[in-house]
C-alpha cells in the first residue's frame, strides 16, 4: 500500500462521496438472481437496512465480517470529515484509493468507498465470494449476484459492450475474430470461441467484470487437437501476461515441439504412422522405402501444415544426398559432387542431367563441331523445352555460318520469324536443313533424320 495526500478538493470530493453511500448503503449489493436458500447478499440485505432503521452504521466497526466491517469503518469518516491522506492499493485493473479508520481487509474497504465504479465495486465481495460460492457480474447496467454457475446472456453483452469489444452470437456462442486457430472455453453456461486473429485478451477483460469463487477456464485450441495445451501458457494467458496472437504462437510452438520429440508424424491437423505419412506425401518409389527407414532411425517427429515433401528432404539431405539422388536419378558420386543449391535445385539439375543423358543415349554421336552444335540443340530442346533450345542456340551459333544456319532451320520450325539475324547463305541453308529439322522436332525417327543431314552438315 502507498499514501498520498490529498488537495482540498479532493477531500471534498472523496467525503461526499462517503456521505452519498450512507444515503443508500444498499447500492453496495447486487442484485440476486436467483432465489437459493441461504443467499448471503439477502442476509446483507437484511443487516444493512437495520443499520439504516436503527441509524447505528458503526455497529460493526473491526468486525470479523468483513464487508460489514468495511461499511462501518467507512462511517467513521465522517466523525471529523477529515481525509488528508488516503491509502493506494494496485489491483489488476488499475490503482484504487481509500481511507482506511480500523483494521478492515484494505481491497474490501476500497470496493466499499468505491461502491459507484463497476469494476472496484466488486472488491468489497473478495471473501464472500470465496467462502459462500459466490458469482458477481458488474457492468454499466447491471449488478446481479448468483450461487448458480451462469450468465445471463444481456449481462455478458453489456460487459462486452463496456469494453467495446468487436463480437457477434452465433447459436448462443460468443465469438471474438474471424480467421485461424481459435480456443474455446466455458464461460459457465456460454461458449466463448476466440479466433486467432483477435488480439485482446478476453479473460483479462471478462475478471474484470465478473467476480468468480473458481477462475479455473477450461481452454482448449483446435490446432493439433490431440496434443494437450500448455498448462503454463494457458496460465500466462488467463493472467493477462501475453494477449491472445501470443498465446496462439506460444500454443503452436510447444505442440510443434511436442511432435518433433515425439516422433510424430503430422500433416494439418492428423497424425500419422510413418507408413502413411510417406504415402501421403507422394515421394517417387524409387526413394519412399528409404525415407521411412531414415525417418525412423532419426527418432525425430514432423510437422507439415499441407502435404509437402520439402521439409523432409532438407532434414534428408545434409547426411542423406548422394544416396538419394543416386536412387532417384541414376547419378554417380562426380556428377553428385558439382551440383550446388538446396534440395530443390539440386534434384531440379539432377533431373535436367537425367533427362538430357537420356536424351545423349538415344541420339547418334556428332561427326563434327557443326554437328555437335546441332546434336546439343535438340538434346537441350528435349530436356529441358523451348526456350532453353532458343538461348542454347543464340549463345552457340555466333561463330559459325553453319551454325547459324542450323538455328535459322530451329527457330522457323518453332514458327519464330527472326530473319534479320542471318545472312542469305544462312537463311538459305537454314531453308534446305528445316525438312530433317521440322522431322526431328517432331519427334520423327530422329537418329534416321540426322543421318541424313550428314551430307548437309560437315
Amino acid at each position: 500500500m502507498k499514501i498520498k495526500s490529498n488537495s482540498a478538493d479532493s477531500e471534498r470530493k472523496f467525503i461526499d462521496n462517503i456521505k452519498k453511500f450512507f444515503e443508500d448503503p444498499l447500492v453496495i449489493l447486487p442484485e440476486c438472481t436467483d432465489s437459493c436458500m441461504f443467499c448471503p447478499v439477502k442476509s446483507y440485505k437484511k443487516k444493512i437496512e437495520a443499520m439504516m432503521q436503527n441509524k447505528n452504521f458503526g455497529k460493526y466497526f473491526n468486525s470479523a465480517d468483513q464487508l460489514l466491517s468495511a461499511i462501518s469503518e467507512s462511517y467513521k469518516i465522517l466523525e471529523n470529515e477529515r481525509v488528508p491522506l488516503t491509502g493506494i492499493i494496485k489491483t489488476n485493473y488499475g490503482s484504487v484509493s481509500f481511507c482506511k479508520r480500523g483494521n478492515s481487509d484494505e481491497y474490501i474497504l476500497s470496493g466499499v468507498q468505491n461502491y459507484n465504479n463497476t469494476v472496484y465495486r466488486l472488491l468489497a465481495f473478495k471473501n464472500v465470494i470465496k467462502n459462500k460460492k459466490l458469482n458477481i457480474y458488474s457492468s454499466s447496467n447491471f449488478f446481479q449476484a448468483t450461487c448458480k454457475n451462469m450468465i445471463n446472456i444481456e449481462t455478458l453483452k453489456d460487459i462486452l459492450n463496456d469494453e467495446k469489444l468487436q463480437y457477434k452470437i452465433e447459436n448462443g456462442d460468443v465469438i471474438f475474430g474471424t480467421s485461424g486457430n481459435k480456443m474455446e472455453f466455458n464461460l459457465f453456461n456460454i461458449k466463448i470461441i476466440i479466433y486467432e486473429d483477435f488480439q485482446q485478451n478476453i479473460p483479462y477483460l471478462l475478471f474484470k467484470h465478473i467476480a468468480m469463487y473458481d477462475y479455473n477456464l477450461d481452454i482448449k485450441t483446435d490446432f493439433l487437437e490431440f496434443i494437450d495445451d500448455d498448462k503454463g501458457t494457458v496460465f500466462e494467458y488467463i493472467n493477462n501476461n501475453i494477449d491472445g496472437r501470443t498465446f496462439f504462437s506460444k500454443i503452436k510452438k510447444f505442440k510443434i515441439n511436442y511432435v518433433k520429440n515425439n516422433a510424430l508424424f503430422v500433416i494439418d491437423n492428423k497424425n500419422y504412422g510413418v507408413e502413411d505419412f510417406v504415402k501421403i506425401l507422394n515421394f517417387d518409389p524409387k526413394i519412399s522405402d528409404f525415407i521411412k527407414d531414415k525417418l525412423r532411425e532419426s527418432k525425430t517427429g514432423f510437422y507439415l501444415e499441407n502435404a509437402n515433401q520439402r521439409k523432409i528432404f532438407e532434414f534428408l539431405f545434409p547426411r542423406y544426398k548422394n544416396e538419394i539422388i543416386k536412387l532417384m536419378y541414376g547419378l554417380n558420386d562426380d556428377e553428385i559432387k558439382k551440383l550446388k543449391g538446396g534440395p530443390l535445385e539440386i534434384m531440379n539439375m539432377a533431373a535436367d542431367i537425367k533427362n538430357r543423358k537420356n536424351v545423349e543415349n538415344k541420339i547418334v554421336k556428332p561427326w563434327s563441331e557443326n554437328s555437335g552444335f546441332l546434336i546439343g540443340l535438340i538434346t537441350e530442346y528435349f530436356s529441358h523445352g523451348e526456350e532453353a533450345g532458343i538461348v542454347y542456340g543464340q549463345r552457340g551459333s555466333v561463330d559459325s555460318p553453319i551454325k547459324k544456319g542450323i538455328y535459322s532451320a530451329f527457330l522457323s520450325v518453332l514458327g519464330k520469324n527472326e530473319g534479320w539475324r542471318f545472312s542469305d547463305s544462312e537463311e538459305k541453308l537454314g531453308e534446305l536443313i528445316y525438312p530433317y529439322m521440322k522431322n526431328i522436332i517432331n519427334g520423327t525417327e530422329i537418329n534416321k533424320e540426322l543421318n541424313k543431314l550428314k551430307a548437309i552438315i560437315d
